[in-house]
């Protein structure tokens, strides 16, 4: 089992630039200095870590150079996050494009796994056809990851096309991709976290471990989510997968952040 922590708490979340313009080059990106967050993650005792895209593919000229940043501090690249829109036919090309870019970057520095987030919301909303055009894209890009041995997850999120239990269900009947439940996504779309972790526990790939209060996202142990029961859950079912901790959009110190959860999990699963 490995234990991962996300990097994007500790900067601003912003697009990469090229995307404004090129689909090819859109993707999420933390501004962080890389090596000094890993530092920071591996002091308190996260020996893997998952990363935004941009945060990867800013790598690309000379990957060796975040090889040996991970290796500095003995740690690994458990996973990577990618967003996608997925509904714009014209554009599916162009991100699958970049869904090989980020494919073979990823497999370059060991990378498991590979949540992607998103399913454009139109300015009219979403329309019913959407569902089968997102799982369409899911299922192109599942192919590509597969391909250089990663395995591709969907991460139910607020802000796309698949954050309440309804829409995720829908989703989820259209599409073969594994799931990557995140605990807080789940419970701030109005879901409960264990009863769609026990609905689709032989499509979790990893878990996103993240807890929620009156104020947003929050460092584990410190909010409402049952993230007790869920780890109890797997525990009973065998499970032998891996978690990865994501405390972003929080308003504290990250490195606290980090601390705590880090602490709540030591007897749980450390």
């Amino acid at each position: 089992m490995r234990i991962g922590y996300m990097t994007n708490g500790f900067g601003p979340l912003v697009g990469t630039g090229g995307g404004v313009t090129s689909v090819k080059d859109i993707g999420y990106l933390t501004l962080c200095d890389d090596e000094e967050v890993l530092k920071q993650i591996a002091a308190v005792g996260f020996k893997d870590i998952e990363v935004l895209e941009g945060n990867l593919t800013k790598y690309a000229d000379d990957i060796q150079v975040l090889k040996d940043m991970l290796a500095k501090y003995g740690t690994n690249m458990m996973s990577v996050c990618v967003g996608a829109n997925f509904i714009y036919q014209d554009a599916l090309e162009d991100e699958m494009f970049h869904m090989e870019r980020v494919a073979k970057l990823a497999e370059k520095v060991g990378v498991k796994y590979i949540g992607i987030c998103g399913g454009a919301i139109r300015a009219k909303g979403v329309q019913e056809e959407d569902y089968s055009l997102l799982a369409k894209g899911l299922d192109l890009a599942k192919d590509i990851f597969e391909n250089y041995g990663i395995k591709a997850s969907y991460h139910p999120h607020l802000g796309s096309m698949a954050q309440s239990p309804e829409q995720i269900d829908k989703l989820f009947s259209l599409t073969s991709i594994d799931i990557c439940p995140d605990l807080a996504h789940l419970a701030a779309g109005g879901g409960s976290p264990l009863k769609i972790v026990r609905k689709y526990y032989d499509r979790i790939s990893y878990v996103h471990l993240k807890d929620l209060d009156k104020n947003g996202f929050a460092p584990l142990g410190t909010g409402t989510v049952d993230i007790n029961g869920v780890i109890d859950f797997l525990k009973e079912k065998g499970y032998t997968g891996d978690y990865l901790v994501e405390v972003d959009g929080y308003a504290g110190d990250p490195k606290i952040a980090c601390e705590t959860s880090y602490k709540f999990l030591i007897d749980k699963l450390i």
